[in-house]
């Protein structure tokens, strides 16, 4: 009988011989290994759970080929960046990822050879043949199955459609897996920055502003590739799901109980039974009838994109965020076997649901101010040392003048350290705030919260009403306990904390904000920077719009050793610009990453 220390010293040895073999990889991504219950990324930590029995039972070379194979999507899979013109987002998705998979590995296994034997270990299991009742899933199936036999048609009876659709794409999918960036991502293109300002960054889905070039290179390549497949794939793929959808929605008409059960099974994790059962039943359908209507159209849309949310493949790890476990799944037909699915679980928690919706643009401010806090000299020369590659002319004449001066005439090439940062977020969370500017102050304060965590700048926020509301001190962890404590800012803004101060009815932005600044004034760096996020004029208990005024006033001078700046969420916050020097008023939530990160710019680097 194992016991559990046994078994933890088993995992523990198997997980840092993982480690070990995939250490290039994870340092590559800035990715960290954890071992647990099925295969998980936790895209804040950036942590890679590897699933516990899949290691005991398959061994370490297959798990190091699924960790290069999701390590491929974090460097260069950048098709969620940009907008898919098809009648279902999540389903256009699901082609691109059919086809990027093969991609994918072409790449990694050009830059890190010696994962093509990982990987070749699950060749097959990852992406077997599969014959599905939906041809559209079928299609998006074998996408991913062709890449793993060089593009070698199936010998499974595929319907026809599906069939002659693979034959029309396929020189195609291919030049789409050739089109990557340098397996060395540091070489250099004279001709890149221009490419990448005219080609990408005009269709980026949000704004942003231009990377480094390394990420160019990457983006521009995966620019280049989704052209392809919007102009030659995505068609194919949409007539396939438009009859799936038209037989599905004619079927559902006709058999109302059908319809009943298939709104029931939405969003419950049986709508792949469902789709194959109905679709099925639909075979014979008519083709020729009435086409259904409205409703039953939607519906059939809606049980389709639900089946694809469980059953079709998708990266583990997607470079636009996103938590995604694996789970086995039945094919649903008795020819099929059991198969690895990654779907996308639906977290309801307050600070998932805000995390999901800024995490493109914290993976945008991570990668920018990643290079504005370093300084932009990457190499400097430093005088003082016993030896170097060069000598100072200006210590050798004073070791001229002192002979004790011998050990400090050479100088040496160094690396910069990075900016000594602290940033301090002072939140509104007065009555005023309600509704729409509540939670698009969370979502702010989570967006600056992972960047500055990703970067391990020290950084502090709190509330404020009459008094100082604090939520994540300099020294605290971002654990899952500050998450949850920030995730209740809204609920202070309604009176409905519990354990909260909930005093909705003030905001004295005058005096907390000077006690806010002691707090910041009191970290050791050289840029202290406070961000001061409200939407309204200040109504308080112990204070009015002078003491406001005077409070900036203080704040602003250069004793103060602070940049202050004023940030006005959402529409209606002109009032910013009369109190703070330094602000940035009406600012659109799509477009907050790219203003903080301006704003820090500016002020870190001038």
């Amino acid at each position: 009988m194992t016991t559990s220390s046994g078994t933890a010293a088993r995992d523990s040895s198997l997980l840092n011989e993982l480690a070990a073999l995939a250490s290039g990889l994870c340092q590559d991504a800035r990715v960290n290994l954890e071992i647990g219950l099925g295969w998980s990324w936790d895209p804040a930590r950036r942590v890679l759970t590897v699933d516990r029995a899949e290691l005991q039972r398959r061994g370490v070379s297959y798990c190091a080929g699924v960790i290069a194979h999701e390590v491929g999507h974090v460097l260069i899979s950048r098709y969620l960046s940009f907008s898919v013109d098809f009648p279902s987002q999540r389903a256009g998705f699901t082609v691109l990822n059919g086809v990027e998979d093969p991609r994918v590995e072409r790449w990694i296994t050009g830059r890190f050879p010696g994962a093509l034997p990982w990987l070749e270990a699950g060749r097959g299991e990852a992406h077997p043949s599969v014959v599905a009742s939906s041809a559209f899933m079928s299609f998006c199936f074998e996408c991913a199955a062709e890449g793993e036999r060089h593009f070698e048609p199936t010998d499974a009876m595929l319907p026809q459609g599906v069939r002659s659709a693979l034959d029309a794409t396929r020189d195609v999918r291919k030049r789409y897996v050739q089109t990557t960036p340098p397996t060395d991502l540091r070489a250099d293109d004279a001709g890149l920055h221009t490419a990448y300002m005219s080609e990408v960054h005009p269709n980026l889905t949000h704004t942003s502003w231009p990377p480094p070039r390394r990420e160019q290179a990457v983006r521009l390549s995966a620019w280049q590739a989704f052209r392809l497949a919007a102009e030659e794939i995505l068609p194919v793929a949409q007539s396939l799901y438009v009859t799936d959808t038209n037989r599905l929605a004619r079927h559902l008409q006709r058999n109302p109980e059908a319809a009943q059960r298939a709104r029931a099974q939405l969003g419950r994790g049986g709508a792949w039974s469902e789709l194959e059962g109905a679709l099925r039943r639909g075979a014979t359908d008519n083709q020729g009838e009435r086409p259904a209507g409205e409703a039953a159209r939607e519906l059939a849309q809606a049980l389709l994109d639900d089946a694809l949310g469980g059953r079709a493949h998708r990266p583990l790890i997607a470079s636009d965020a996103g938590v995604f476990t694996r789970e086995d799944m039945k094919a649903g037909t008795p020819a099929a076997t059991a198969m690895p699915v990654l779907r996308l679980p639906e977290s309801t928690a307050p600070y998932d649901v805000a995390y999901r919706q800024v995490a493109a643009q914290v993976e945008d401010l991570v990668r920018h101010l990643d290079e504005v806090l370093r300084p932009r000299k990457r190499l400097t020369r430093r005088s003082g040392y016993a030896s170097g590659q060069r000598l100072d002319l200006r210590r050798v004449m004073a070791w001229e003048a002192d002979p004790k001066q011998w050990n400090r005439i050479w100088s040496r090439t160094t690396i910069p350290e990075r900016r000594e940062v602290a940033v301090g977020l002072l939140v509104d969370l007065s009555g005023s705030m309600s509704g729409a500017p509540a939670r698009h102050a969370l979502l702010g304060t989570v967006l600056l919260a992972e960047t500055l965590h990703r970067l391990q700048v020290p950084f502090a926020i709190d509330g404020f009403q009459d008094v100082l509301i604090p939520f994540h001190d300099f020294d605290d962890p971002l654990d899952a306990h500050v998450r949850q404590r920030i995730a209740e800012m809204p609920k202070e803004v309604d009176g409905s904390r519990q354990g909260g101060h909930n005093s909705p009815g003030h905001n004295d932005d005058g005096p907390c904000l000077m006690e806010f600044a002691e707090k910041v004034s009191g970290q050791a760096a050289t840029d202290r920077v406070l961000l001061v996020l409200s939407d309204g004029e200040p109504a308080g208990r112990r204070s009015n719009s002078q003491d406001l005024r005077n409070a900036v006033r203080v704040l602003s001078e250069p004793a103060a050793g602070l940049r202050l700046i004023g940030l006005g969420l959402g529409p209606g916050t002109e009032h910013v610009r009369s109190f703070y020097p330094e602000h940035e008023a009406n600012v659109p939530l799509e477009e907050l990453a790219s203003r903080i990160g301006a704003l820090l710019e500016r002020v870190l680097i001038g």
